[in-house]
């Protein structure tokens, strides 16, 4: 089958789009709460064991979006030739969906709202009415689009970058060489505090820039339709039309099996592979441009921020003062507007997390029921929309009026649930990526595969990231 022709480099939200809605949703998991946690108790030592492991990521991103453009697969589907389809449901999908059911990040926009316009008076409650009229819009969003992502996305992309604009004006507010020299003093150092919490820095590595969240990033690559992509087809809004499905992408049933194959290119012409060559190369630098720099900088401004406005003054962000303590970066700037300023892009951030992980977990779920059963795609993927609905909304109440859950403590053990489905996708990669590229025709094969040194890289990260979530799970057993 012929490989498509990428589109023209004016076509922004084709290349970006779905690597911005991945940094974005990265910003309210780990740079609005973990980091500032960590930089108000420990300093900055740390910085340089985070920038190794968001380095690690990309390196993984890297080959599963390649696998993307190469068979029009996204990445559960290229561990699952490895794992099983079984074993990627069960230890991929499944653990990503307990890790990161929970709305909590709702909730966190809630809280930031809240503080806003303290209404209702008490702070449950408004917890409780905003966190679900924000999940509403979410939900929302994706119902009446004619493509599921596209709204979302759009909106995502475009507070992304207000936020990365209200953010740069704050931190040149606050710049100074001290703060230059902490970061890069953390960054270089690789120093860890003997006191440091072990389990909050393993969640942390785990949710460096978007974590596991990663691995989403190449569904929505699918649905844009990069490379072979191309042929499968979005997942339609409510009011969208169902794309035609293609044989072997969305399963069909013959003599009851259920199949899920990828199309992968056979002709080796000039075209096909200077068009091949193209799509991973685009696909690569898209990855390091959009997501590594752009996650790294966002670290980087946080972290200063929490170092010279939160640390000398002890404000340590947990509870519900997840976001209040963080609108002190602000108050330098503008004084309490800038509070203010800084509480709305919170919400932003939190809306844009929030969006990211409910669509990524009903699209995951959806691709895997219809995988198993044949179900329209369109249908379970809606039916699991309702699903995760009902649970949301219980689990808003929850989090508002149980004693022992907070917003902190959940958000922990949420990242190092995922974290063992990060790993072990990780493995299932590092093997793909040495055996699976091996059925394709010689000359696409030596056009297409992953060189050594993206192969030793990722068995490096691998590595990396067992050391740290051992260690971490290590330490909290210690505590009990």
């Amino acid at each position: 089958m012929n490989v498509p022709k990428p589109p023209l480099f004016k076509d922004f939200m084709f290349y970006c789009g779905p690597v911005l809605f991945t940094t974005a949703m990265g910003l309210g998991t780990s740079e609005v709460i973990l980091y500032p946690h960590l930089t108000a108790k420990y300093g900055t030592g740390w910085l340089g064991w985070i920038t190794l492991a968001l380095f690690f990521q990309t390196v993984w991103g890297m080959e599963l979006a390649r696998w993307v453009v190469v068979s029009g697969e996204h990445g559960a589907q290229f561990n699952a030739r490895v794992i099983s389809k079984i074993g990627a449901i069960l230890f991929i999908t499944f653990l990503l969906f307990v890790g990161l059911s929970v709305p909590v990040w709702a909730t966190s926009a809630a809280a930031a709202l809240w503080e806003i316009v303290r209404i209702p008076a008490d702070i449950k409650q408004g917890t409780v009415l905003w966190g679900c009229l924000t999940f509403l819009f979410v939900f929302a969003l994706i119902f009446f689009s004619r493509i599921a992502r596209k709204w979302a996305e759009t909106i995502s992309v475009i507070t992304l970058i207000i936020c990365w604009i209200i953010l740069v004006i704050a931190v040149c507010c606050c710049v100074s060489p001290a703060m230059l020299r902490s970061l890069g003093k953390g960054i270089l150092c690789f120093n860890i505090p003997q006191e440091i919490d072990l389990w909050t820095l393993g969640s942390t590595i785990a949710w460096a820039g978007t974590g596991p969240g990663l691995l989403w990033y190449t569904y929505w690559m699918r649905d844009a339709g990069w490379g072979m992509a191309k042929y499968i087809g979005p997942i339609p809004g409510w009011f969208g039309k169902t794309t035609k499905q293609v044989r072997g992408v969305y399963p069909v049933r013959t003599h009851c099996k259920y199949k899920t194959t990828g199309i992968l290119p056979t002709d080796d012409s000039e075209e096909n592979i200077s068009n091949l060559k193209i799509w991973v190369r685009r696909s690569h630098w898209t990855i390091w441009l959009g997501y590594f720099v752009g996650s790294f900088v966002t670290i980087l401004i946080f972290t200063g921020l929490s170092d010279v406005i939160l640390r000398p003054r002890g404000l340590v962000p947990a509870g519900f003062n997840v976001v209040k303590y963080q609108a002190e970066f602000f108050v330098p700037v503008c004084g309490a507007i800038g509070a203010s300023l800084f509480l709305i892009m919170a919400w932003l951030l939190f809306f844009n997390t929030q969006l990211g992980i409910s669509e990524s977990l009903v699209r995951q779920n959806a691709d895997a029921t219809t995988s198993l059963f044949g179900v329209n795609i369109k249908k379970s993927y809606f039916i699991w929309w309702g699903v995760y609905l009902v649970i949301s909304f219980a689990l808003i109440f929850l989090l508002a009026y149980h004693k022992d859950l907070t917003i902190f403590k959940y958000i922990t053990y949420a990242a190092m649930t995922s974290a063992v489905a990060l790993v072990i996708s990780m493995g299932a990669t590092f093997i793909g990526s040495i055996t699976l590229y091996r059925n394709l025709p010689p000359r696409i094969r030596r056009t297409v595969q992953p060189s050594i040194v993206w192969i030793f890289l990722l068995g490096v990260g691998l590595i990396y990231h067992l050391y740290w979530v051992g260690r971490a799970i290590i330490f909290k057993m210690q505590l009990f």
